[in-house]
């Protein structure tokens, strides 16, 4: 009898380093590095398993998607949610506020795209045990809160740095995932939002972005272009300011130049800077 073939699409969700990154090079590579650096749009690693037993076991490909950390930036990361069909909701055991972040932000982000689907609940850093905020307990008692009929999510203390329990959480959200049946949500919404709900520079970077990615032919093909010219400009997504912004803007028309007609380009470029300009000045 063939074996069956799954192509699972898996996102690990949460603050900041709280280890997102780490956890997935951990788990596809084996391997682990400490240094920081911020997500920028999106980025895809993918993996082979085998989930099940000999008689209805199944080839699973995992594509692993991380993301943006920065909360506030909910229109691009919306984007990344479009197709999703499992989660790893990650938090940082020495920061008590991670885990807040899970229940208050990270979790009804996604699920406002996807509906429920199948999830496992992270403790990172379980290594750091003398700066433990929290365990497997309080994790627990999240996880509980998002059980469905048709599954239980789990929740794991893990260390990116020793490799603890990371396979462990992976496959476990990997065998839910061939068990349930879910639809995974391909619809979601791609638009410039109005003014009105632009109220700072984090506000309008979200949106620049979310714009330009899908003028760009969705995230994945606009990632890398977003990153660089971020980098280029040096724009600090926890904390941009007004020069960089419109630094940015400019460099994405530079892009968009030969691309698109000099009308949709200059049409681009305008709206966007419209939003920084109606910025009250306080909040430049």
């Amino acid at each position: 009898m063939p074996v069956e073939k799954i192509k699972k699409n898996v996102i690990l969700l949460g603050d900041g380093a709280v280890g997102k990154t780490s956890l997935i090079k951990r788990f596809v590579l084996d391997q682990f590095d400490d240094k920081y650096i911020t997500t920028i749009g999106t980025k895809v690693t993918k993996k082979e398993v085998f989930v099940g037993n000999d008689d209805d076991g199944a080839e699973m490909t995992l594509l692993v998607w991380d993301i943006l950390g920065q909360k506030g930036y909910r229109y691009t990361q919306a984007l990344s949610f479009g197709g999703i069909e499992g989660a790893l909701l990650v938090a940082d055991i020495t920061r008590p506020e991670t885990l807040e972040s899970l229940k208050e932000y990270w979790i009804p982000s996604i699920v406002s795209v996807t509906g429920p689907i199948p999830m496992a609940f992270l403790g990172n850093k379980a290594d750091l045990e003398d700066e433990r905020a929290f365990g497997l307990d309080e994790l627990g008692k999240l996880a509980e809160e998002y059980s469905h009929a048709n599954y239980e999510p789990r929740a794991f203390l893990t260390s990116a740095r020793t490799g603890d329990y990371v396979d462990d959480a992976f496959y476990n959200l990997a065998e839910t995932m061939k068990n349930v049946v879910t639809i995974a949500k391909d619809n979601v919404p791609q638009y410039f939002v109005d003014k009105s709900e632009v109220h700072t520079l984090v506000d309008v970077v979200d949106h620049i972005v979310a714009d330009f990615c899908h003028h760009f032919g969705g995230l994945e093909n606009a990632t890398p272009v977003v990153r660089h010219q971020m980098e280029k400009v040096g724009l600090d997504l926890d904390n941009p300011n007004y020069k960089t912004v419109v630094e940015f803007i400019n460099n994405l028309a530079n892009v968009e130049n030969g691309l698109k007609s000099p009308e949709e380009v200059k049409m681009n470029r305008t709206k966007r800077l419209y939003l920084v300009n109606n910025l009250p000045n306080q909040n430049r």
